[in-house]
């Protein structure tokens, strides 16, 4: 596999490592966003994090909580976002980074749908019954 994420992991490409345990390794993101923006990657490969066993996701959201407290201790951030990824890189990895209001980070991309174009009872009825 080809995996940049994993090959970070294994140290086999350069990174700025600023966290590490026996599951998984914090580094700094290579295209910030913000100073201090941080990616948590666990060490061996997974793409969906509910594929992962509970344990590991646990492990996985102590490891990004360690994280968030040192970016607001070294930036002072009036939040420290995160967003679970997977996509664009087919690794699961949690990215932390500072933020404050008005910075035009702060905060998840609100929807183009028009409000009458999802219909919120169909789908808390769909997810209600899977």
């Amino acid at each position: 596999m080809d995996c940049v994420l994993c090959k970070v992991a294994k140290g086999e490409l350069p990174s700025w490592k600023i966290y590490e345990d026996e599951y998984c390794i914090g580094v700094l993101d290579v295209a910030p966003c913000a100073p201090g923006h941080c990616l948590v990657v666990p060490k061996k490969h997974v793409e969906k994090f509910y594929d992962l066993p509970d344990d590991d996701l646990a492990t996985l959201f102590i490891a990004a909580k360690t994280i968030a407290r040192k970016i607001k201790a070294a930036y002072s951030p009036d939040h420290v976002c995160m967003f679970i990824r997977g996509g664009r890189l087919p690794h699961l990895h949690v990215a932390l980074f500072p933020s404050t209001e008005g910075d035009g980070v702060s905060g998840f991309p609100q929807s183009n749908y028009p409000k009458h174009v999802v219909d919120l009872e169909a789908s808390a009825d769909l997810l209600r019954r899977v």
